[in-house]
């Protein structure tokens, strides 16, 4: 199947810069934060993945080749080339300058509903339906690894700060701690009562967050696998989350339309991010800490500003 590249779209003359808007016609799955806070990439439901000049809020480029919808995106730690995943079963990787896909990695006999970019950006890892988690070289797009535990559909990954980890959540309530290296399950965190829509690593990679279908936001240590708290506030399924660079916070995303933000010490949710219309599906945070950004069902991307909580 060809990858083919889209001509850049017209950066809009006027724009207010707060709501990314312009060039998504279905609800938003996924965003992600380019390693130098300059860009943003969002995949769609529309089957396309998006790249966003911050400054601006001009769609720069249009990613096509996917034919169903986008359910993921991860910039690799160059900011040179992004992976994404999507209901077709395949993760694509692809080149952010020319808007070229490089490859197309095959394997997943289900849609693939997370990707993410090792550290060291030699190797990427997915979640998909078929309730496994691959390890990929994306040099040559082979399959390093097929991890196999969960008993259903993985809805997210992501790989600890040194490389040698990685976390999955799933269908089956569980978030799973792996060896990248040896592929074992080394622990089972347990403790949601729903489906696990989101997982990621605090910056020291001692910890881990999770939201779910159960409304709540789970703070774990990995090397116990002990819940240490559980941040509640939001009324509906909690589709996203994400920590702050700076390992004091954690930002989350609901189906109740909202963004909450949370101090990870305390428990307290110190802001509600309010202004998406429909359910929010992926949030990020800006390298430098001081935005995120988020993706909607409203077929919007917005950028906040979290110390004033203004979109």
């Amino acid at each position: 199947e060809a990858c083919r590249p889209v001509k850049p779209e017209p950066t809009p003359e006027s724009l207010s810069g707060k709501v990314l808007s312009l060039g998504h016609t279905e609800a938003i799955h996924a965003v992600a934060f380019s390693p130098d806070g300059k860009l943003v990439l969002s995949g769609a439901e529309d089957k396309t993945v998006r790249l966003w000049d911050v400054k601006t809020g001009g769609c720069l480029r249009v990613l096509e080749g996917h034919s169903y919808s986008v359910w993921s995106v991860a910039w690799s730690p160059d900011g040179r080339r992004t992976v994404s995943g999507a209901d077709d079963h395949t993760v694509r990787l692809w080149d952010v300058e020319s808007g070229r896909c490089l490859r197309i990695l095959e394997g997943h006999s289900a849609g693939v509903w997370s990707v993410a970019w090792s550290p060291d950006g030699r190797r990427a890892v997915s979640g998909a339906g078929d309730k496994t988690v691959r390890l990929w070289d994306v040099e040559t797009g082979a399959c390093l690894r097929v991890l196999k535990g969960h008993s259903a559909r993985v809805l997210s990954v992501a790989w600890s700060p040194n490389g040698g980890l990685a976390v999955s959540g799933a269908d089956d309530q569980t978030v799973r701690l792996w060896d990248m290296e040896t592929g074992a399950c080394l622990r089972v965190l347990e403790g949601h009562s729903s489906s696990v829509w989101s997982v990621a690593w605090s910056p020291d990679g001692r910890r881990a967050v999770s939201g779910a279908d159960d409304h709540t936001v789970r703070l774990w240590d990995v090397e116990t696998g002990a819940c240490s708290r559980a941040l509640e506030g939001h009324s509906d399924s909690v589709w996203s989350v994400a920590w702050s660079p700076d390992g004091r916070r954690a930002v989350s995303g609901a189906w109740d339309h909202t963004v909450r933000l949370w101090d990870v010490e305390t428990g307290a949710c110190l802001r509600v991010l309010e202004g998406h219309s429909e359910s929010v599906r992926s949030v990020a945070w800006s390298p430098d800490g001081r935005r995120a950004v988020s993706g909607a069902e409203d077929h919007t991307v917005r950028l906040w500003d979290v110390e004033t909580g203004a979109c």
